[in-house]
């Protein structure tokens, strides 16, 4: 009898986690304001492969660099900020 109830318990949390984690990858990110995007015209660099980026808008919140490689890109220019 134990056993049943130790599966079933099992059971309903495998069960309630993966339904929350579905609900997490079906939410969309919130929009973004259009009025809150800034010109600007930063030069990013992939230091393992090279591959470049030019951005020219971006987020006044969001200060990270982009990835690529699974690494951070480096800025190598940054104008109109």
């Amino acid at each position: 009898m134990v056993d049943i109830l130790i599966a079933i318990a099992i059971g309903v949390t495998i069960f309630w986690v993966t339904r929350r984690i579905l609900i997490m990858l079906a939410t969309p990110p919130p929009e973004v304001d259009p009025d809150e995007i800034i010109e600007v015209e930063h030069h990013y660099r992939c230091s393992t492969c090279g591959t470049e980026l030019i951005v020219t808008a971006a987020s006044p919140t969001e200060n990270d660099p982009p990835k690529h490689c699974r690494e951070e890109m480096t800025l190598t220019w940054r104008g109109g900020s």
